[in-house]
């Protein structure tokens, strides 16, 4: 009998160690943003749905996109994220100078999120999950 419940015991503890939510994220970066020029940061998928913050801020007005990876696949998905037909598809965007909002990711969903301007301009960015 106590075998057993130390196998038990065992367990529970592996089952906190690896957690039950999406891995934590908590980036900040400073990207460079050229005219036509598109700039994209990639999120891997996580095996449950997740939160998505973005917290931006540019001295110039910029789009912020965030998508399915699969929606917006290599340089061609940068460049033509900003298409009405293509940004009809994101998870959640944005345009100005500055903003903070969240994207809803289902499970199991890579994730791009992509800056474009008319100007050239730096932008400064803040990811975090929930």
């Amino acid at each position: 009998m106590s075998a057993r419940f130390a196998l038990i015991v065992c367990a529970f503890g592996l089952f906190l160690a690896t957690g039950c939510g999406p891995a934590k994220l908590n980036e900040t970066k400073t990207l460079s943003v050229e005219p036509g020029a598109p700039v994209a940061v990639d999120l891997a998928a996580q095996p449950k749905p997740q939160k998505v913050t973005v917290e931006y801020s540019s001295a110039e007005d910029v789009t912020v996109l965030v998508m399915k990876e699969a929606d917006a696949k290599g340089e061609e998905g940068l460049i033509n994220a900003d298409i009405p037909t293509n940004k009809a598809k994101a998870l959640a965007s944005k345009k100005g100078k500055g903003e903070t909002f969240t994207a809803d990711v289902p499970e199991n969903t890579a994730v791009r999120v992509i800056f474009s301007g008319n100007k050239t301009t730096k932008v400064n960015v803040k990811l975090t999950n929930k």
